[in-house]
């Protein structure tokens, strides 16, 4: 956990936290890893299974959001949203991309690419945040302490099986790791109205409203 955020917890929450209905278990990832892609593209399979080894990292968050756009190509992605796809462009809005594409590994929301090195997201660690942001539980509910509108993502950890029976995956069976279920946008102040249930994990994104960098996250795995 950063220094600094340990010193910015708001007083409105330190009674909640000394509470024993309160489980506070969050955490700061070093690098936020998101992967924008779809069961029925052809060129996912190397980016789903390089940050499926990245997810392995407890210190990184990785999330794998299945895009909608490639449907109509045979096979219709099981875990695609047409809210993942509205991220993934609001993404390719910031960068000034005219298209989305699949392949895309995002970084910290503030560069993308196809493809990366281990060694490209080393160097892409979060930096301390004026802004904290923590996930914790209540009674059964989840709850976010931030003064600043928030990116809370609902996921699945671990790897799932996928058998591909049409499109161009056909016959495939793919790995996907951290699945997205959820996705959801909360402005400041705002309550939650999320059950924490077993088996899924939470994440709160903080983003720069101009350009959607990442400027803080926390991560509640319960």
């Amino acid at each position: 956990m950063k220094p600094i955020l340990k010193s910015l917890r708001s007083a409105a929450f330190a009674a909640l936290m000394l509470s024993p209905a309160a489980a506070f278990a969050s955490d700061t990832p070093t690098t936020v890893v998101e992967l924008f892609t779809s069961q029925g593209c052809s060129s996912c399979p190397p980016a789903n299974e390089f940050v499926g080894k990245l997810s392995e990292d407890p210190e990184k968050l990785v999330l794998t959001y299945g895009v909608t756009y490639w449907d109509y190509l045979g096979w219709k992605d099981t875990f695609g949203n047409p809210k993942f796809t509205k991220r993934q462009r609001a993404y390719g809005q910031a960068f000034g991309a005219g298209n989305v594409y699949t392949p895309q590994i995002v970084l910290n929301g503030s560069a993308h690419s196809p493809r990366y090195t281990k060694r490209d997201v080393e160097t892409m660690a979060l930096k301390e945040s004026p802004v904290p942001v923590k996930l914790m539980e209540k009674e059964g509910k989840l709850v976010l302490d931030t003064r600043a509108d928030a990116v809370v993502v609902t996921f699945k950890p671990g790897t799932q099986s996928v058998p591909v029976k049409a499109g161009e995956n056909h016959g495939r069976t793919l790995k996907i790791s951290n699945v997205v279920m959820g996705v959801e946008t909360i402005k400041a102040g705002e309550a939650l109205d999320i059950a924490v249930e077993p088996g899924y994990a939470y994440a709160a994104l903080i983003h720069d409203p101009e350009t959607l960098k990442v400027v803080n996250a926390s991560v509640y795995r319960p």
